[in-house]
């Protein structure tokens, strides 16, 4: 190798190097915790297309999708208390003042962040002044907001804008066009979300569906042959065996 060549080589590596330094650098780490309330979510880290599916917390940065999986749901605490709950099949981007929901069900519960905060959806933007209400965005990217407590202000990407209060919600279709307000039973909308659903369950060698379904997700995510599926396929096989054995040495001792 020439001379020539090796300086062209070592200053594409420093090149490659300050920026991947730099990426590093600009990330903007969120004052907010994730807690997996149940199953799995689909992290894809900001500036990145390597996605992995999580079942634990992890520091989250300006930018990263978050997506629930199959049976999942999960919670995002901000450190003035404000806080998410986000519902299975839900794609969001988090950001240090603003929620972009692609797709799924989400419910916030605001004290501090006040009327900086924005939720963006591909047909509304809510601006926060209230304090509990739902965001939900169907797969045809229909949009509706419904406050349950206090009050937001919701503006459609093509025409309308509305001031919702207790009790009324308002919907945008997918080009943005707002609907008037409409009400709505404030109760039921509470026990659809309601709090005891949302308390992280105990990990249990023996529960059985939560093993299975996290071999279900990883295994439409990576692919059965992928070691992280055929790792959560044992360990879902194995508690299987288990738990029947134990169920079938009961039974024994029951007919003695």
């Amino acid at each position: 190798m020439n001379r020539t060549s090796l300086c062209f080589l070592l200053a594409v590596f420093c090149l490659l190097f300050s920026t991947a330094s730099f990426a590093t650098e600009d990330l903007v780490e969120l004052d907010a915790t994730l807690q997996i309330i149940s199953g799995q979510v689909k992290l894809t880290r900001v500036g990145s297309n390597k996605t992995d599916v999580i079942s634990k917390s992890c520091p989250l940065y300006a930018g990263d999708l978050l997506e629930t999986l199959i049976d999942s749901k999960a919670t995002l605490t901000y450190a003035d208390g404000t806080s998410m709950r986000i519902k299975e099949r839900t794609l969001i981007e988090v950001q240090p003042m603003s929620i972009r929901v692609f797709k799924g069900k989400t419910w916030y519960k605001f004290t501090k962040r006040g009327t900086e905060f924005r939720i963006e959806t591909p047909s509304l933007v809510a601006g926060i002044r209230g304090t509990e209400f739902e965001v939900a965005v169907s797969s045809r990217k229909k949009t509706s907001v419904a406050v349950v407590e206090g009050a937001v202000a919701v503006r459609g990407n093509y025409d309308g804008d509305a001031l919702l209060t207790e009790g009324l919600a308002a919907f945008a279709d997918p080009d943005g066009a707002l609907s008037d307000p409409v009400e709505f039973n404030i109760e039921s909308k509470r026990a659809e979300w309601n709090d005891n659903e949302w308390v992280a369950e105990e990990s249990s060698s023996n529960d059985i569906y939560k093993l299975y379904m996290d071999y279900v997700n990883l295994k439409n995510e990576y692919g059965e042959d992928d070691a992280r599926a055929i790792e959560a396929k044992n360990k879902f096989t194995q508690a299987d065996k288990k738990l029947k054995a134990a169920r079938k040495t009961k039974a024994a001792r029951k007919e003695h």
